[in-house]
């Protein structure tokens, strides 16, 4: 009993002087003394002084001086970068499209003039060949006429309008062709729609005059070659045939020029 006795005391003893610790911790906490403050009581008061003035300057607005501003907000303006922007390179690229359609269009406008100087004078060249051909052709049935009636007519039956009547048809069927040449190798700058004008009846009439003398070259080279040969079988016709196709021709030649001169 007296060993439990002096147990239950310790222990009682413990326990209030464990209380009687963490009590003084609380109390050295709560009353812990503040940070202590080293700056000298120089500084302390100057700093007081300046920190009205400073928090007044920082308050005042600033006086704009009229020179060195207005030349610093030039400077800003102009370093600043505009505010159109092309992120993707369309302006560039339409600028070049107009300069290069400008261009373009300069070259084909100059191509153009070009072609036109170079049509006219053709055309021109072409009118003087078909008028000379027309000429030509009359010449060449009015012998041819006259070799016909030579060969087939009671006028003797000689040939002295033959070698004239071969020459001029040579020298028509050159200047036809030249025409014709000086006519389809023309340029064309503008393409013209195709409705019934003189042009066409000139095409028309020059269609016609062309396979006219195809054909009139052929009845004539063929009924020469049988009459060399002593062959007087249809001689006759073939000769007339060849005159008919000869006017035919003609007439041909005449509607041409006559549509394209007036």
């Amino acid at each position: 009993m007296k060993r439990l006795s002096a147990l239950v005391s310790l222990l009682v003893v413990l326990g209030a002087s464990n209380q009687a610790i963490a009590g003084k911790k609380k109390a050295h906490r709560h009353h812990q003394p503040p940070p202590v403050d080293d700056t000298p009581p120089a500084e302390k008061i100057e700093t007081a002084e300046e920190g009205p003035e400073q928090d007044t300057q920082q308050s005042k607005p600033k006086e704009d001086k009229p020179g060195k501003d207005k030349t610093a907000k030039d400077k800003t303006a102009a370093a600043k970068p505009p505010l159109d922007f092309d992120f993707f390179g369309d302006k560039a690229a339409d600028g070049g499209k107009d300069e290069s359609s400008g261009e373009n269009a300069e070259g084909l406008a100059s191509e153009r003039e070009q072609q036109s100087q170079t049509r006219r004078w053709m055309l021109k060249t072409h009118q003087t060949l078909g008028i000379a051909t027309w000429a030509l052709m009359a010449a060449t049935v009015t012998v041819g006429q006259l070799n016909y009636n030579q060969l087939y007519g009671g006028g003797g039956g000689t040939n002295k309008w033959q070698t004239p009547h071969q020459i001029l048809v040579l020298s028509t069927s050159v200047a036809f062709a030249a025409s014709a040449a000086f006519a389809l190798f023309a340029p064309t700058p503008y393409k013209k729609p195709l409705h019934f004008d003189t042009g066409l009846v000139h095409r028309i009439a020059v269609i016609g005059a062309t396979l006219g003398m195809v054909t009139e070259g052929l009845l004539g080279w063929w009924t020469t070659h049988q009459g060399n040969a002593g062959n007087p079988n249809n001689l006759r016709t073939m000769a007339r045939t060849h005159q008919i196709v000869g006017y035919s021709t003609f007439g041909f030649l005449t509607i041409a020029g006559t549509v394209w001169l007036f």
